[in-house]
């Protein structure tokens, strides 16, 4: 009888640290919603703005620029070689820019679940944009890129003077530097123990 009651207690203080760790635990998972909600918006602001600057610099008026619809469009201007291949490029580069700022200043003992859900996202998002940098030089070397697509207006001015695929070695340099930084300042290793 004293065996079956102290059972019961040990078994119900059980439950309840059970009860408690999951409703911790499904806390800390929900973070990783509005972290990714914020890391879009951001996203696309930042590279909607890249192309913007380039826009803005070679003298085109601004007729359109949406978040919402990730569109940015403008009048006139005068483009070089140089600024059509940043145009086309630059889309890219400010939010990798950002993302590897982000990665340099990143506190790896900082231990808030959504600051390094936050962080984590924003480092990998722009990393994760140049695989299009990686695989579509590929495609357009075939003949198979999308014509719309960032990449291939970029390829199609770069490839007058040099081979696509030197795009993709430039895509696979940043994108393996990006991930030995994120493992460096432990930013997979934070993420993976915020989620466990």
């Amino acid at each position: 009888m004293i065996f079956c009651v102290y059972r019961n207690k040990f078994s119900a203080k059980f439950r309840s640290k059970k009860v408690v760790y999951l409703k911790h635990k499904i806390k800390k998972v929900m973070l990783v919603f509005p972290a990714a909600a914020l890391t879009i918006v951001i996203y696309i602001f930042l590279h909607e703005i890249g192309h913007l600057i380039v826009m803005v610099s070679a003298g085109a008026t601004i007729t359109d620029f949406s978040i919402l619809t990730a569109h940015v469009s403008a009048m006139g201007g005068e483009y070089t070689y140089l600024s059509d291949l940043w145009l086309h490029a630059n889309g890219a580069l400010l939010p990798v820019a950002i993302g590897f700022l982000n990665m340099i200043l990143y506190n790896p003992r900082f231990e808030n679940t959504f600051y390094r859900f936050f962080t984590y996202m924003l480092a990998l998002m722009p990393i994760g944009s140049l695989f299009a940098w990686i695989f579509l030089p590929f495609a357009y070397v075939n003949g198979n890129a999308p014509a719309a697509d960032d990449v291939t207006k970029f390829l199609d001015i770069f490839s007058r003077n040099c081979h696509p695929l030197l795009v993709s070695l430039a895509a696979m340099i940043m994108v393996g530097s990006g991930v030995a930084l994120m493992l460096k300042k432990r930013m997979f290793q934070n993420f993976i123990a915020e989620i466990r």
